[in-house]
This record gives C-alpha cells, sequence and structure tokens, in this order.
C-alpha cells in the first residue's frame, strides 16, 4: 500500500509540475525534414495551390498540380484547424494523412507550411488570431506568445517540413500597428518572437529552411508596401527572403511590363544574397489587364528578366492558385470549367524549361 500511495504521490505531483512550468519549446533529438528534393535544371522550385475545377475532386486537383510544381503551400485553415493553436492536431489525423501525405507527398510534391498570427475583425480591420479565452490578448501577451511558439513546435515535431513560415505577409501588420514603444501590438514583438522561434527551431531541425513571407504590395490600398521592415530583423535569421506579389493592384501597373525591371531587386538589395522566393504571385486574364496573353508574360517576366536576370538567386517560384476559384474570378492559370488558359501553357513551359 506505501508503494503504491508513493506511486500515485509521483504522478500528482508530476502533473502539477506540467501545468506550471512554462514551456520553453525545447525537443529533444533533432528532427530531419521528410522532404529532399532535387533542385530542377532550370535552377528554382515551382509550387502552385492546386484549386480544382466545377465538379473535379482534390485528389485529382493536386494530382494536375503536381505534372508541372514541386511545392505546394498547406495552412491550417485549408485542413480544417480552428487556427494555429489546432494546426498540428490536424496533421496528426485523417486530415494530415490525406493532404500532406497522400494528396502532396505522394505525388512528389513538398508542402510549404504556413502559420499566420493575423485576423481580421468584422470591419475588416487585422486583429491578433486567438483561441475563445485568449480574446484580450496582444502580441506582447506572454501567454499567447508561449502558445504560438508551441503550436509551431508541435507542427514541426508531426510534418518535419522543409520550409516552415511563421508568419504570412507579416509587414501588414506593421502598416497596420507601426512600432511604437508602448503599444502592445507593435511590431517589434513579432520581431522578437520570430526570433526566439527561429533559434529554438534551429536547434532541434537545423535543416529546415526558416523564414516570414512578405507582401509587395498593399493591395487593400492599391500601393506598394513599406519594406525598410526588412530592417528591423537579423539576416542571420532569414534563411530566405519569400514574397507575396499581386502588382497589377498598383495604379498605372496594367501590363506586365509596365512593372519596373528592378521592382524585385529593390527589395532583394534589402538582404543581399539571400535565396529569394515567391509564395504566391498573380496577374489576372481580365482583358483589362491585357488577358490571358499578358498574364503568361508575366510568369515569363517574373521567371527571368524580373529575378533571374537582374542577378537574384530564385529559389521559390509560387503562383497563386491553378484553377480560378469560381466563374468569375480570373487569376487562375485553369477556367473554372477546366479549359487551359495561355498562362497554363507558359506555367508549363517554364517547368519544362
Amino acid at each position: 500500500m506505501k508503494i503504491k500511495t508513493i506511486i500515485q504521490s509521483i504522478l500528482i505531483v508530476g502533473i502539477i509540475l506540467s501545468s506550471i512550468i512554462p514551456f520553453t519549446g525545447c525537443i529533444s533529438g533533432t528532427i530531419k525534414p521528410f522532404d529532399n528534393p532535387t533542385l530542377p535544371l532550370r535552377g528554382f522550385y515551382m509550387g502552385i495551390l492546386p484549386t480544382v475545377a466545377r465538379n473535379q475532386s482534390f485528389e485529382d486537383g493536386y494530382k494536375q498540380a503536381s505534372e508541372y510544381a514541386e511545392f505546394t503551400p498547406i495552412w491550417s485553415s485549408g485542413i480544417g484547424a480552428e487556427g494555429f493553436w489546432d494546426y498540428a492536431d490536424k496533421l496528426k489525423g485523417w486530415q494530415g494523412n490525406i493532404f500532406l501525405k497522400k494528396y502532396i507527398r505522394g505525388n512528389g510534391m513538398f508542402p510549404i507550411i504556413h502559420f499566420s498570427f493575423m485576423d481580421k475583425n468584422e470591419a475588416g480591420e487585422l486583429i491578433l488570431k486567438t483561441p475563445e479565452n485568449m480574446k484580450n490578448a496582444t502580441l506582447n501577451n506572454s501567454v499567447w506568445r508561449k502558445l504560438y511558439k508551441k503550436s509551431i513546435f508541435d507542427v514541426v515535431k508531426v510534418a518535419h517540413p522543409l520550409y516552415l513560415s511563421i508568419g504570412n505577409e507579416v509587414n501588414r501588420w506593421y502598416e497596420e500597428y507601426g512600432v511604437e514603444t508602448d503599444n502592445p501590438n507593435g511590431f517589434q514583438h513579432f520581431v522578437t518572437l520570430y526570433e526566439e522561434i527561429y533559434d529554438e527551431i534551429k536547434k532541434f531541425s537545423p535543416d529546415t529552411y526558416v523564414f516570414c513571407v512578405f507582401s509587395r504590395e498593399i493591395v487593400s490600398e492599391n500601393r506598394e508596401a513599406n519594406l525598410d521592415v526588412l530592417k528591423m530583423f537579423d539576416p542571420d535569421k532569414i534563411d530566405i527572403l519569400v514574397f507575396t506579389s499581386y502588382p497589377f493592384a498598383l495604379p498605372g501597373i496594367n501590363r506586365p511590363s509596365d512593372i519596373p525591371d528592378d521592382y524585385y531587386l529593390t527589395v532583394a538589395q534589402y538582404l543581399p544574397g539571400k535565396p529569394f522566393g515567391f509564395s504566391e504571385l498573380g496577374w489576372p486574364s481580365r482583358e483589362e489587364f491585357g488577358g490571358e496573353e499578358a498574364q503568361a508574360e508575366f510568369l515569363y517576366r517574373c521567371s527571368s528578366n524580373l529575378t533571374v536576370d537582374q542577378g537574384i538567386d530564385l529559389h521559390l517560384f509560387g503562383y497563386c492558385w491553378l484553377h480560378d476559384l469560381n466563374e468569375n474570378d480570373t487569376l487562375g492559370l485553369i477556367r473554372y470549367g477546366g479549359s487551359e488558359k495561355i498562362g497554363y501553357q507558359a506555367w508549363k513551359e517554364i517547368s519544362q524549361s
């Protein structure tokens, strides 16, 4: 009886300690990414979100995407998670088995795992993404920060990613909240959080590319983003400089030829010599923006004279999505009904180059 009582006491103490000792993020052992792709002769990886055509299954959509792409993004929302806090749970469940293991890796692609700390309220304003019990949390809140870290570490343990983005279009938050020292949502709090997460991931998964994604344009305001924000980051803690870019949103850019030749070079020079990538590119096939021919031209330009020919080390070349989202969308490379656009022909040619 005494031995049983002692064992029960030890278990109770262990449970109590585990609940009060803060999570440090430490993980024993080294994690190796499951993905080991061979760099294509074209010199960069291509990727796309496999949105599906009308009446097409997700299985067929991912298989179709994999014919001319090496990677695809995966988001917490895309596998049915409520937020970043249950992302790992979904990846461990049937959603991860289907999308991550079968549709992505099973088709020879690798995932780019994306996280985001941002949400929008009913007025369309940027707010912090939180679970129900943290509604009033701010970016400098220690409990929320520990949850964000733990959620990312848990996903790395489950997914073993080669590429990990721990914040998407993060400079939108910078533009919204600034960097005032007395602002609990100031962007400086994300920078410190990012660098803490980076350091910890490198301890247990040193081969994972860790980065956050920046937006080249503030699309909702039809202007270029202020990318001086890049100066706030330690360049040694950004493994690859990655952007989303929809330049047709800017005044005066109605054709790909309107994009200045140094449009991406100017931002690449913030972190010179760093591998460069696009997680999302987009150009519509609408007539007012040059139609299908312009969409194809945009792909050719972004993969050559706007990047590689400028001396940029293009590493990731990702387009926003494969099929138009519906009958009214024109950003896809294939129509919602399933017929290919000229842009998809360009995508194929670039892939096979």
